[in-house]
């Protein structure tokens, strides 16, 4: 009975277990993890330098991927190329990439809110000539934890409920549960929420487009980093220090996003949305194009 429960008539753990396990194993490493450091005498993450924040960053992604391979060689005998996160020279450019393209929508939402009379911008406490020292430890942890949560829900949770279903139900599941894990955070309300919950579901269909998970971790942290270190804007309701610029948003909370940030706001949900829809359409119209000159899946299908 336990076996039926457990195994597929194909002889393989049924995907819920395999989900289950990574929770099961990710939440073990960070109470190991977060023993080992306070065994260590070093401070909580609230009263922890930046560079120790990079650090602890650095051993949860560390953990995450390795847990992550393991059950992925365990139940499917692949590597990471199966969460499409192949280890190859054009990981730092789709990186890269990502990470200029996450800039954009806040770009659009800061310039619409200043020309709009509901924004202002003001000299913040860092200095790009000061990146060396505070800001640099701040931005890899800001990418490393950007990267865990990509690691997490848009690599093994999508592939897994891809498996079960389709990606456009991966994309959807995965977006709701991007919105939850983001109820905890300070100043959380349900509009903030539901807000980010639909920018998951387009960051999956743009996985969907991509094939590439490097190109979401990029986005992912561009979207944190041009935000909070370079506009000084509040993020998923955390306030960022040490910033570049302080962008102050007024008015009602439809326009600023109220206690949550300017995430829980219309214009930051519509930017997000009309920029991801028009990336979208062009990397459709560009794999049409490819489609026509040579035979080939698309880069999500091939990964799968």
């Amino acid at each position: 009975m336990l076996r039926m429960i457990l195994i597929d008539k194909n002889g393989e753990v049924r995907i819920p277990w395999r989900v289950v396990s990574l929770f099961a194993l990710i939440f073990s490493a960070a109470f190991i993890i977060s023993k080992t450091w306070r065994a260590a005498g070093l401070p909580g993450q609230r009263d922890s330098s930046e560079w120790q924040v990079f650090s602890y960053a650095a051993l949860m992604v560390g953990a995450v991927l390795l847990i992550i391979l393991l059950l992925l060689r365990a139940f499917e005998k692949r590597g990471l190329d199966a969460i499409w996160l192949p280890l190859q020279r054009s990981a730092v450019g789709q990186t890269l990439l990502g990470t200029l393209l996450g800039c954009v929508p806040i770009l659009l939402l800061v310039g619409i809110a200043v020309l709009a009379g509901y924004g202002s911008i003001a000299p913040g406490s860092a200095s790009l000539s000061a990146i060396g020292g505070a800001m640099l430890p701040a931005l890899g942890a800001v990418l490393l934890f950007a990267a865990l949560e990509e690691l997490v829900l848009r690599g093994y949770v999508f592939r897994q409920i891809s498996l079960a279903r389709n990606p456009l139900f991966a994309a959807a599941i995965t977006g709701v549960l991007f919105g939850l894990i983001h109820s905890g955070n300070p100043g959380a309300n349900w509009q903030g929420l539901v807000f980010t919950a639909i920018g998951g579901f387009l960051m999956g269909l743009l996985l969907i487009r991509s094939g590439s998970l490097w190109l979401l971790i990029g986005y992912h942290f561009g979207w944190n980093a041009c935000s909070g270190n370079l506009f000084g804007l509040m993020v998923s309701g955390m306030d960022v220090q040490n910033t570049v610029r302080v962008t102050t948003l007024s008015g009602s909370d439809w326009l600023t996003g109220g206690s949550y940030g300017f995430e829980s706001s219309l214009p930051a949900v519509l930017c997000e949305l009309a920029f991801l829809s028009a990336l979208l359409l062009y990397l459709h119209k560009i794999q049409r194009g490819q489609s026509r000159l040579r035979a080939g899946s698309e880069p999500f299908q091939s990964g799968l």
